[in-house]
């Protein structure tokens, strides 16, 4: 009876394991979406609305999901707060908070975090060029995530009740 009741354990929690990791990788191509969102709207605002990047983080501080809404809300405040601060570094130093818990890769944090660097030309056509190569990346790479998710859920599904079962013959 406790050997049966420990098998149970073994794989309910190997499964829940991949179950959570499944949603993990659900979680990461929802933050891509949402990255590729902001990102659009920010060239939009730039090119049709010409609009600061204060006045741009206050738009997106309405509209966005969680975490991204504090994130640019806080950008904000502080440049309206600290005037003369750098939006590079302010913008740095929020982004660095912001994506702490978000499940996106180093490298695609980095578009965010990087993006104001790559603002220097005095044209907003210009800008909203540069940053439109931000978002073909991120695009990319949601496509690549979106294609691969059921093969990879599945993967990491049967992986985990392996493992699980695997563990079970061991303990045996």
């Amino acid at each position: 009876m406790f050997k049966l009741a420990g098998i149970l354990c073994i794989l309910t929690g190997c499964a829940g394991w991949g179950i959570s990791r499944i949603g993990e990788e659900k979680n990461r191509i929802r933050h891509l979406k949402e990255l590729i969102r902001i990102i659009k709207r920010m060239q939009d605002e730039m090119s049709y609305g010409k609009h600061t990047m204060p006045e741009i983080c206050l738009t997106l501080s309405e509209c966005c999901e969680m975490p991204y809404r504090v994130y640019f809300k806080q950008i904000f405040e502080r440049m309206e707060h600290d005037r003369g601060v750098c939006l590079d570094k302010v913008w740095e130093e929020q982004a660095v908070e912001c994506l702490k818990g978000v499940p996106l890769s180093e490298e695609e944090k980095s578009i965010l975090s990087n993006l104001p660097r790559n603002l220097g030309m005095q044209e907003e056509k210009m800008q909203a060029e540069i940053i439109g190569q931000s978002v073909d990346y991120l695009a990319r790479k949601y496509r690549q995530a979106e294609e691969g998710y059921d093969n990879k859920s599945r993967m990491i599904f049967s992986v985990s009740v392996l493992t699980g079962v695997f563990l079970i013959i061991l303990l045996l």
